[in-house]
């Protein structure tokens, strides 16, 4: 069976919506594969007891995982950013028929999606992007504004 790769980062220091933060974790993905990297039967659990509305799911997660080489190359390029820090973990087959891709994860309230592809300097052969939170991430601080809280022990 062919092997799929999930692929994160840590970006630190990461500017989103004017402010600053220490890490946010983005988790990548491949956009319009035309064919898939492993056949669903053998890559999503009980595929041959699911309907066509139930796969659709499933189907779109295995089609945002990455290969070997894609993995590598997007690793490769992801690690000229100084504060960014790439993983890739091999995903164990076959994915739950519940796993569900990124592309239709909301934007809004500190969610959102890293274009990766609309970069200059983008040059792999296939579109990748990136969805983060920044809802629980630490704002980083800038600058001494000169204070000093005490807090009591109770």
């Amino acid at each position: 069976m062919s092997s799929i790769f999930s692929v994160h980062s840590l970006a630190r220091n990461f500017l989103y919506d004017g402010k600053q933060y220490e890490e946010v974790k983005i988790t990548w993905f491949v956009l319009e594969r035309s064919k898939p990297l492993a056949p669903y039967e053998a890559a999503i659990l009980d595929y041959g007891q699911l309907n066509e509305k139930e796969r659709a799911f499933p189907e779109e997660y295995v089609n945002e995982q990455f290969s070997r080489v894609e993995a590598e190359a997007l690793k490769n390029y992801l690690e000229r950013r100084a504060d960014t820090a790439t993983r890739i973990e091999e995903i164990e087959l076959p994915v739950s028929p519940n796993a569900s891709g990124c592309r239709r994860l909301p934007r809004g309230g500190g969610n959102d999606f890293f274009i990766l592809h609309r970069e200059t300097a983008y040059r792999l052969p296939f579109k990748v992007e990136g969805y983060f939170s920044v809802r629980f991430a630490e704002l980083k601080v800038s600058s001494d504004d000169r204070a000093t809280v005490i807090n009591k022990r109770s």
